[in-house]
């Protein structure tokens, strides 16, 4: 994003072509927000995260806690870092696709090595 310094004169924005490509919303990429995620395969749940607005994050499977630690999310990008120094709990950073007609998205580890498919619960 880019801010003008105040006294100078900005550049008038680009009008879009038409009404309905300006109502359309084409996000490049899904961007984490506190809430809980699904992480989903055709009609199963097979892990659940729940993203804290105090930067925690807690993962969950079969009503069970299964790590937590904190996160952050810059664009596309979300990285977690799970509490402890072991080699398994070392920071790892995710790339978000963008939001697909069913309300889910595609999340890939920055070395590509692992994705998931992710649906954001509905607010309770």
């Amino acid at each position: 994003m880019t801010l003008a310094a105040c006294g100078q004169a900005s550049e008038p924005e680009a009008q879009p072509e038409s009404t309905a490509q300006a109502e359309a919303p084409s996000p490049e990429f899904y961007t984490m927000d506190p809430v809980t995620f699904d992480i989903v395969g055709e009609n199963v749940v097979y892990a659940t995260t729940e993203l804290r607005e105090d930067g925690t994050y807690i993962d969950s499977a079969e009503g069970q806690e299964g790590g937590r630690g904190t996160w952050k999310a810059d664009g596309p990008e979300v990285c977690f870092d799970p509490e402890g120094d072991d080699e398994g709990q070392q920071e790892r950073c995710w790339t978000n696709s963008p939001m697909l007609p069913d309300g889910s998205f595609v999340t890939t580890r920055d070395d590509g090595s692992e994705s998931y498919t992710v649906k954001p619960r509905a607010a309770e």
